[in-house]
């Protein structure tokens, strides 16, 4: 059986495929599945595998159309912080590979927690007008500001991921679901006033509560999904990851707390810690935590400084895997005069990534212009030579 992996490709791995860089798709067998609708037939493909130095499943589609999730769009509507729901969902991939074969599952968007449930979930608890909601009710207090206060919101929003397994008679099933709980480290909320005007608060919230209030979320969360569709995700192990978001006005993701999995026929288990972060770059805490790092990406800093006569706001972010660097993305904003500037920045780019990052982690840099456009990008994975795009 061919090995198939799948991607939810970020604009860079577009553009390195759409150039040709990785082996061509091969092809693959259309599966047949009886529809759910006057016995129907529907024609269920696999993407075609792409070889490239990421690792990602392979996404199903249903009569040639992707199948978006029950809740697409919910997200920006409760996650403030789009680095933050960018993360979740890629981060989300890349824990159910430590549960979820990548050579054996395919990616669907989750289809089970439908988008009115969703809704409700996400909402405070109340015992007559949402007794399904996972938000603790409003607490105690003489005004709103104190009963929000005593008693936060600590869920943002919850993800679904399903994974499909092929079967012994040629079929997909499910063989697995990963369910995402986007955590707030911070609660927002406003206040109306006896005037009508709004005023707007925020409350730093407990680690160890937001820790606990994950973990009793996932368990409700487990039964309900256990007492769903008849009982038939029984049968199905169910991964859960905590995610923490960062406050609103951060310019770096939040990242994964902990994880969990509830084995087929079994309550959920103990929750594992995971020690996940990014860096901002440059920044004290940088300096003072992962100094090595910070001084490669200053002297890099320095030297493009040095190659253009006006000033570029160089800023990276580095993601950190129990204390190790596993990626480092790097833009450049640059006010320039012609394309001619970009190639030779581009180039120059390329040269001082070898020189500068020789760690065994992957490096991307996107120069934009100060409109935001992206001009070009430099992509420098582990082992291997610069990738230079230069947009027309």
């Amino acid at each position: 059986m061919l090995r198939r992996k799948w991607g939810i490709l970020s604009f860079l791995m577009v553009l390195v495929l759409l150039t040709g860089c990785f082996g061509s798709p091969e092809e693959e067998e259309p599966i047949l599945e009886e529809g759910a609708e006057d016995g129907e037939e529907q024609v269920v493909e696999v993407v075609p595998q792409i070889i490239t130095p990421d690792n990602y499943y392979q996404s199903v589609l249903y009569d040639g159309s992707y199948l978006h999730g029950e809740s697409r769009g919910f997200g920006n509507a409760v996650v403030y912080n789009r680095l933050d729901l960018d993360r979740l969902e890629i981060g989300l991939t890349r824990l159910a590979q430590q549960q979820f074969d990548i050579n054996n599952y395919y990616f669907r968007e989750g289809q089970f927690i439908k988008r009115n449930e969703l809704n409700s979930w996400l909402m405070r608890y109340d015992e007559e007008s949402n007794p399904n909601g996972l938000n603790p009710p409003l607490g105690e207090g003489g005004d709103m500001r104190a009963r929000e206060e005593n008693q936060p919101r600590y869920l943002s929003h919850i993800l679904e991921h399903n994974y499909l397994v092929e079967g012994s008679n040629g079929q997909l099933n499910l063989g697995g679901i990963v369910i995402g709980l986007s955590m707030n480290s911070v609660y927002n909320f406003r206040i109306e006033d006896e005037k009508g005007l709004y005023h707007n608060y925020e409350l730093q919230l407990e680690q160890q509560k937001i820790e606990a209030e994950a973990e009793r979320i996932a368990t409700e969360i487990l039964s309900r999904l256990r007492t769903m569709e008849d009982g038939a995700f029984e049968e199905i192990p169910i991964l859960f990851a905590v995610f923490q978001e960062k406050p609103r006005e951060s310019v770096i993701p939040g990242n994964f707390i902990a994880t969990a999995l509830a084995e087929p026929n079994s309550d959920l288990d103990r929750f594992q810690r995971l020690n996940e972060r990014y860096y901002l770059f440059p920044s004290s805490e940088a300096n003072q935590e992962v100094r090595n790092e910070a001084d490669q990406f200053q002297r890099f800093k320095d030297d493009v400084q040095d190659f253009f006569d006006t000033y570029l706001g160089v800023v990276g972010k580095g993601f950190y895997v129990n204390n190790q660097i596993q990626e480092l993305s790097i833009e450049i904003p640059l006010r320039y005069q012609g394309k001619a500037e970009i190639v030779a920045l581009s180039q120059f780019v390329a040269s001082q990534i070898q020189q500068r990052f020789q760690g065994n982690y992957k490096v991307s840099v996107e120069i934009t212009s100060v409109s935001g456009n992206t001009e070009s990008i430099i992509v420098q994975n582990p082992e291997e030579e610069p990738f230079i795009h230069v947009f027309d």
